[in-house]
């Protein structure tokens, strides 16, 4: 039984151990009361270990903080003490204990060390105030633990700050694309920056995930995008075709915008409105194995040399021909007259099908 002439004994004895015992007692007396401890005891023993507590051997703090961490009915003054100590002493207190309040742990996660923070980040549940100085001040590795927390609590601003952090943090994003409570903002800014390996854990998680709703709503927005910059694409293009017919664009501005963009399609329809040819037929030409009839229809609507190389280059790349071809081609363009070109081009109308040179 526990006896107050020890205890007098015990508070007499300034050696190390003697503190020791003096602590080991008040903590078994402490912890023995728990199902009828008034408030009187909890603070006379508050106030007995704080006095000595800068005397205690770091093993001691150690062993009191693992003790008492999860009392509810703990000093807080106590608590605060323990958890503001070295992190094997903290540890334990700022994981468990249930006597700090968010001041407590806001005002310690303000200045402590990334050991402390990540303490906090582990704790059952976690205040709005709390994380948000945990993101602010936070390293990868508490923002992670804090965000695979499902008892941790974010404002949306804090939330958009940690999916700003987790640009370049895979574990960050990892953990984020579990949380249910994830914004629609914060979810938004997220996925452009997941891995394909992310994405499709994304996609697992079936319909009813905000993350997987944003992730199709961001693809038919790109879908939707995408066509209307094709329409826009394409809108240009034949006001430029008709440009070029109505003789307001010069023709090799606009055979070197296509060439040079690749458009193939749109190359095609120019020269075949040019040339009063299919378009289907024209599109052909560009890069059959022959480019005699290309040289033709180019040279016979006024195509310049320097035009025609735009054309020669993209047929290069999809061809894959040398430069001693190119150079061939260059030599049979000029030396074609325009005169020659538009005669064999008459023949190609009247004939359909006939693809041949005319002498120039």
């Amino acid at each position: 039984m526990f006896s107050l002439t020890k205890l007098s004994e015990l508070a007499r004895d300034p050696s190390a151990s003697g503190r020791k015992s003096l602590i080991t007692t008040l903590t078994d007396l402490f912890v023995s009361s728990r199902d009828d401890r008034d408030e009187q005891i909890s603070l006379l023993f508050g106030d007995i270990v704080l006095k000595v507590l800068g005397q205690l051997e770091e093993e001691t703090r150690i062993i009191l903080a693992k003790r008492v961490c999860r009392e509810k009915d703990a000093p807080n003054e106590l608590m605060v003490k323990l958890a503001s100590d070295k992190i094997d002493v903290a540890e334990p207190v700022l994981e468990h204990s249930p006597v700090l309040t968010s001041e407590d742990l806001v005002t310690i996660a303000s200045s402590a060390s990334m050991d402390h923070l990540g303490a906090i980040a582990g704790r059952k549940s976690v205040d709005k105030s709390v994380t948000e100085v945990l993101v602010d001040r936070g390293d990868s590795k508490v923002l992670s633990k804090v965000a695979n927390n499902q008892g941790a609590q974010f404002a949306d601003a804090s939330f958009l700050k940690l999916v700003e952090k987790a640009r370049s943090d895979e574990a960050i994003q990892a953990a984020l694309i579990d949380r249910s409570d994830l914004p629609d903002e914060a979810g938004r800014a997220l996925l452009p920056f997941l891995t394909s390996e992310l994405k499709n854990r994304v996609s697992a998680l079936g319909a009813d995930s905000t993350l997987v709703q944003l992730m199709a709503e961001r693809a038919a927005t790109e879908v939707a995008a995408r066509t209307q910059k094709l329409d826009e694409a394409r809108e240009q293009s034949n006001a430029m075709i008709k440009d070029v017919i109505a003789k307001k664009t010069k023709v090799d501005d606009a055979v070197t915008a296509f060439a040079r963009a690749d458009r193939t399609a749109e190359l095609g329809m120019l020269l075949a409105k040019l040339s009063g040819l299919p378009s289907a037929a024209v599109s052909q030409l560009l890069f059959s194995t022959s480019d005699k009839p290309l040289i033709i229809v180019c040279k016979a609507n006024g195509v310049t040399t320097e035009a025609f190389k735009d054309i020669l280059t993209m047929r290069a790349r999809r061809l894959r021909l040398g430069g001693s071809e190119l150079n061939s081609a260059i030599q049979r363009y000029a030396a074609l007259s325009e005169a020659g070109a538009m005669r064999s081009l008459q023949a190609i109308k009247q004939g359909g099908s006939s693809f041949g040179l005319t002498s120039s």
